[in-house]
């Protein structure tokens, strides 16, 4: 609705004029108040220069080069000027001559966006009544006259206090109101006004921007619920009666829809406004855009279950293979001299321990992923060999499960730059998935070709294959598809996860792809080709566990088993081994060993802090200090001070070999 300024300015019960800001200070409107005090039409003095309509009476009057004067401060200040009390004659157009005329003027400026004067409200009390000199009697003109003007001045000093309040009010409200404004196009605010009875919502742009609608649009409030999605707008009209009726407060969440199936999720906040009489009289308020806080909202729920859901996972992989190991432990002790028996349970708790510790370095290889901690070994590989290593360590669970194995192995040079160990754990990981997720006696088909600058290797499968649900997640930390009995082989869903990092990390890329469940999947990884000449190498074959020499050694560790069984493997090398549990019994020892293997969690004292004391015995000043320790998580290395080497549990025997046969 488009509102005349010039029918407001005419309708205010104020003598006013809206002046230019031109040196003559041309009229640009003036009140229907205004005309009446100045005995002028509105004909007579529009469109002209305000001081050619209202001249001095003669040379002495000074009324009109104080108001001119006030104007020209207002031009150059920006700021309100309020005059004193005016005597400023007006012409007497019906009779001639001029009018008595006693003023109380305030001149106020209009400011455009850039803060520029653009025109001047000048607004004017007229006071003559109160200031009639006519009035008095000529002879009596003493005290009377004397009494009056100060009976004249108070009441001009409370006109113009209450002028000063006024003003200064309407100055703060004026300052509340722009502030406002910014606050609302900072925070990208919606605002409505709903006047009652609500059959018409008047917004701003950017409400009818929340709500996909044009900005010459009208709505009522038939309109406004059928933009708000079905499901969501029982509740939003609820909130709006217990607004109008019961005077809540109005805050509720919807959805909003386009016309094009686009979404967008609001707040609205506001309240109901009443008269005197207790009836209602308008409904306003805000609307702010909360799709984004939505959509974390569901993120992290996702995460959350996925992470509950995990944690259970864990829980249940853990369980499986602490079960054999309990029985075979069980079974050792009633059984200590059946020797059969005893190297059958001993295969048990090897397999089983594997199994923890294989589970336990995904976790571990995750961490380290997400925390950038990993650091590759990058060699000159030949990815067919790689291929190979992988086919090698994967092989028993293909061959347990009966599968077919199709190899597509390209002529051309495979030639490429990495880390063989986290190159051969991806391969692994995607041919174990085959495995494990596909039915007895299928068929996993490898293929491995090169795509110009590109080595491009699909492992593919004809199993329960991969719900268009999960697919696009199924790299995702935690994410692991529905376990029925044919998925019952394990795993805690960390191995897809590292293989995207691990590929990643290389440079290359990972993609997954299934027509659906029990139709199979495919598995490409794409690595970047290295121009160079060709590498022959042979897989890596077992390595023989045998020391070159005996040693002293001291192993120190609470755990009483765990001590144990480390000296006991410890022993069978032929060193010289003596276990403690307590680590103030390791600083008494008269003599130094050759080597301690300190555990880092202990009471009383962990193990760094028993390193350093032991350096500083002069007569341990020749032994090694080697930490052996299931705290992997916290980032330490091999010759991480106070240690000359670390290990991590459970200890790899080659890499404890390495240590000792370099001591």
């Amino acid at each position: 609705m488009t509102v005349d300024t010039a029918l407001v300015v005419q309708a205010l019960p104020f003598a006013l004029l809206i002046l230019d800001t031109s040196p003559d200070f041309v009229i640009l409107h003036g009140s229907d108040e205004y005309m009446a005090a100045t005995c002028t039409t509105r004909s007579e003095i529009i469109g002209r220069p305000m001081f050619e309509i209202f001249p001095a009476e003669s040379e002495l009057a000074d009324g009109p080069a104080r108001l001119r004067a006030s104007l020209e401060e207002v031009v150059r200040t920006r700021r309100m000027h309020t005059m004193d009390l005016q005597r400023y004659d007006v012409p007497d157009r019906q009779h001639g001559g001029f009018i008595v005329k006693y003023w109380l003027p305030t001149n106020l400026p209009v400011l455009d966006g850039d803060g520029q004067v653009r025109a001047i409200v000048h607004r004017a009390y007229d006071m003559t009544a109160l200031v009639d000199e006519t009035a008095l009697p000529a002879g009596d003109i003493s005290a009377h006259v004397k009494r009056s003007f100060e009976d004249l001045r108070q009441v001009i000093e409370v006109v113009k206090e209450g002028e000063r309040r006024r003003s200064a009010a309407e100055a703060r409200a004026a300052e509340a109101g722009e502030r406002l404004e910014l606050a609302a196009q900072a925070g990208e605010l919606g605002t409505f006004y709903c006047p009652l009875p609500l059959d018409k919502i008047y917004w701003n742009d950017k409400c009818k921007e929340h709500f996909f609608v044009a900005e010459d649009a009208e709505i009522d409030s038939e309109l406004f619920y059928q933009y708000i999605h079905p499901d969501d707008r029982e509740h939003t009209r609820l909130a709006v009666e217990a607004s109008v009726h019961n005077r809540q407060t109005y805050d509720v969440e919807y959805r909003v829809l386009a016309p094009d199936g686009r979404q967008r999720w609001l707040r609205a906040k506001g309240r109901t406004y009443f008269d005197r009489a207790g009836q209602p009289t308008r409904f306003d308020g805000i609307t702010i855009d909360i799709s984004a806080q939505k959509q974390v909202e569901a993120e992290l729920a996702q995460s959350n279950q996925q992470k509950d859901d995990f944690l259970a996972m864990l829980a249940h992989e853990l369980r499986n293979p602490l079960a054999p190991i309990s029985a075979a432990a069980d079974l050792l002790n009633l059984a200590s001299h059946d020797t059969v028996r005893v190297k059958r349970m001993s295969e048990v708790l090897g397999r089983q321990a594997r199994h923890m510790t294989a589970m336990l370095d995904d976790l571990l290889d995750v961490s380290r992923v997400t925390r950038g901690i990993v650091a590759l070994k990058r060699d000159a590989l030949d990815f067919k060999l790689v291929l190979a290593s992988a086919l090698e360590q994967a092989g028993p669970l293909i061959a347990q499960r009966g599968h077919q194995v199709q190899r597509v192995v390209t002529q051309d040079s495979t030639l490429m730059l990495g880390d063989e160990k986290r190159l051969v754990q991806v391969l692994v990981n995607l041919l174990n998935n085959a495995a494990k997720y596909t039915p007895p006696n299928g068929r996993i088909t490898i293929s491995l070709s090169v795509d110009r600058d590109m080595l491009a290797l699909s492992v593919a499968d004809n199993g329960v294959g991969i719900a268009a649900r999960l697919l696009p997640r199924i790299f995702d930390l935690f994410v692991q598809a529905e376990r029925t009995p044919d998925r019952a082989q394990g795993g805690l869903g960390l191995g897809l996860a590292l293989v995207r990092s691990l590929v990643e990390l290389h440079g290359g890329r990972v993609a997954a792809d299934s027509p659906g469940e029990h139709e199979g999947a495919t598995f490409t990884v794409w690595l970047p080709r290295h121009a160079g000449e060709e590498i022959h190498a042979i897989p890596g074959q077992q390595r023989v566990l045998r020391s070159k020499r005996a040693l002293r050694i001291v192993v120190v560790d609470d755990n009483v088993d765990a001590a144990w069984t480390l000296a006991s493997c410890l022993r069978s090398m032929g060193h010289e081994v003596r276990e403690l549990h307590d680590p103030l019994a390791a600083l008494a020892l008269p003599d130094a060993p050759d080597v301690f293997l300190l555990d880092i969690g202990m009471p009383k004292m962990d193990g760094r802090e028993l390193a350093r004391q032991l350096r500083h015995q002069p007569h341990m000043a020749g032994a090694r200090l080697v930490a052996v320790t299931g705290y992997a998580s916290q980032g330490d290395e091999a010759g991480a001070a106070p240690f000359d080497s670390y290990l991590v549990k459970p200890v790899d025997f080659a890499a404890l070999l390495d240590v000792l046969d370099r001591i």
